[in-house]
């Protein structure tokens, strides 16, 4: 019975049923004895006792409801129609009602021993901020690495055909790494975008770092995968930190937003674990959102940077940034005497066996000089 202690919106009555049921026992039961038996002395006793158990019944529950109310708001200092509305917020099970925050307050009031009032009080405390955070900020505390894949994995699959999915990330070596569950995060992405949605994101990498980036199998993924949908871009970092500092700033440590409606901030430790904070506040959507849209019109595809490396000349289409991206040594030069020309091979590793998606057209060699005919 205490497990229904409280009101139910959706049934009003529950907490008189005991009554109501008593009374309708009782009134058959009269109504058998006037037909049947010619309105009986011991057929009327038995209907009027029927009727008082159920009175009974629906006082003593009164009672104890009142004073489980009494018990929480001298004990924590608000009342229950403030949990009630805790429940409207707080998924506690499949269908998150008040009989739920009933069965954890019995639980509480179980734990009786004085020894463990400070571990009481303190598991209350935490649970009461972290429903606050829900509730005001629409943040969730920091997830650790394994809730953080969980909840990651399930918002791929929720996102369907015609959706999309922008990520922006500070490539560091803690987010890219060969471990079996970025391997499973790899693979989310690729079915989302071969279902249909669109998986882009925008990698913000030191130039001199970018040439050894781009050959982690998780980024060359984001080349090889542009044509089922999975499209990377390329941010130069250098650029932004004279550029865009603030911007960059506001980036933090990268995000992942699922179609506008939720997204997850990175938070990554120097242990290599990944963790995140969930959001559904709109103020925080709009930022990302806004700080997507700056980067993507500073962004060049990442597939057009497959192709740059030693000995080859750059893509013409390609920005002025990406051509100062990865410096070509030609063939005339001599590197041993300039040693920024040494630096610049040191810098930039043999070119990927990927070939660029999007190469630059041949340039047609010039045409022969014709001499003018002698006058």
């Amino acid at each position: 019975m205490t497990s229904e202690m409280t009101d139910d919106p959706e049934r009003p009555w529950a907490e008189y049923r005991e009554g109501i049921i008593a009374t309708a026992i009782a009134i058959v039961v009269e109504g058998v004895n006037w037909f049947a038996f010619d309105h009986s002395q011991p057929g009327t006793i038995l209907a009027v006792s029927v009727a008082l158990v159920g009175l009974l019944l629906v006082i003593t529950r009164l009672a104890l409801q009142s004073y489980i109310k009494a018990t929480f708001r001298s004990t924590f200092g608000v009342t229950m129609e403030r949990v009630e509305r805790l429940t409207e917020i707080a998924d506690l099970s499949v269908r998150s009602n008040v009989s739920s925050i009933s069965g954890l307050l019995e639980t509480y009031l179980r734990v009786g021993e004085p020894e463990f009032a400070p571990v009481r009080r303190q598991i209350v405390e935490d649970a009461a901020e972290k429903m606050r955070k829900l509730a005001v900020e629409k943040r969730t505390p920091v997830l650790e690495t394994p809730d953080y894949y969980a909840w990651l994995f399930d918002q791929f699959d929720n996102v369907r055909e015609g959706g999309y999915i922008h990520a922006v990330s500070l490539s560091s070596d803690l987010e890219w790494n060969d471990s079996q569950v970025e391997k499973k995060f790899l693979e989310k992405n690729l079915e989302s975008a071969r279902s249909g949605v669109k998986v882009s994101r925008i990698f913000v990498a030191r130039e001199e770092t970018l040439a050894k980036f781009i050959k982690l199998p998780p980024i060359e993924a984001h080349t090889k995968e542009v044509e089922n949908g999975l499209v990377g871009y390329w941010v130069s970092r250098n650029q932004l930190e004279k550029a865009a500092p603030d911007l960059l700033k506001s980036i933090r440590e990268g995000f992942i937003d699922f179609n506008g409606h939720v997204a997850l901030e990175d938070v990554f430790d120097s242990d290599g674990g990944a963790r995140g904070e969930v959001t559904l506040l709109p103020a925080d959507l709009e930022r990302m959102q806004s700080i997507y849209m700056k980067l993507q019109n500073m962004a060049e595809p990442l597939s057009k940077m497959t192709g740059l490396a030693v000995g080859t000349q750059p893509d013409p289409s390609a920005s002025a940034v990406t051509q100062a991206a990865v410096p070509v040594l030609t063939a005339g030069a001599d590197p041993g005497t300039s040693p920024s020309a040494t630096a610049m091979v040191a810098q930039v590793p043999p070119a990927s066996p990927v070939p660029a998606l999007d190469p630059a057209p041949p340039v047609p060699p010039d045409p022969p000089a014709v001499e003018s005919p002698a006058e």
